[in-house]
């Protein structure tokens, strides 16, 4: 193999370099505070560079939202393949977030605070992405609901609560407490809102 190509091999591509840069200065000083001299600075080059990578800042915040909610959405859907049990599916889902935000917490508190910095358009996009997550948890809710005899026309408000109570608990979360750990309490949190408190005898 010639050199040259080897060489290119062990040089971090520039975009990705760029990517990880603006996801670290926008969730710890936020999009609103960075502007294209900040990411430039940090990564050496001159602010007219950076549109070889990107169009503009603002586009530059979708790919990364859009790029941690597909993410998460294929993340989870891989973690629950095999589930016997609507138990076992529950945790899963739930498991699949925490690691997430355990690994990427910094892409995913762009998506929770800088959602609103998106166009209509790129906002209705992610909107998407976000209902075909909540699909997935909904089938779960359904059929919990199913066997408890929750009213079905809840499920909706049910599965919306689930989800901010998850995002909402990630903006707090100390990474002292064991992943396994985590789950397990958030997984039998998440069961007592789906069926108001009392859970029910669901198969381990």
């Amino acid at each position: 193999m010639p050199a040259a190509t080897i060489s290119s091999k062990c040089v971090p591509n520039s975009r990705d370099r760029l990517l990880d840069v603006a996801v670290e200065l926008f969730a710890t000083r936020g999009y609103q505070a960075i502007g294209l001299r900040d990411l430039a600075g940090r990564l050496g080059l001159h602010a007219g560079s950076l549109y070889n990578h990107i169009e503009n800042k603002q586009c530059l915040l979708f790919e990364l939202i859009e790029g941690a909610v597909s993410d998460l959405l294929a993340d989870t859907k891989r973690r629950m393949r095999g589930a016997r049990t609507h138990r076992d599916r529950l945790r899963r889902f739930v498991h699949a977030f925490v690691a997430f935000n355990l690994t990427e917490k910094h892409r995913l508190l762009l998506v929770t605070r800088e959602f609103v910095n998106l166009t209509d358009e790129q906002q209705r996009e992610i909107n998407q992405l976000k209902n075909s997550y909540a699909a997935l948890l909904k089938t779960i809710i359904c059929a919990v609901c199913g066997e408890t005899g929750c009213i079905s026309d809840r499920t909706g408000l049910i599965t919306e609560a689930v989800i901010g109570m998850l995002y909402g608990h990630s903006l707090w979360q100390s990474n002292e407490i064991p992943e396994q750990t985590l789950t397990d309490v958030l997984t039998h949190f998440v069961l007592g809102i789906i069926t108001g408190g009392n859970n029910p005898a669901i198969e381990a």
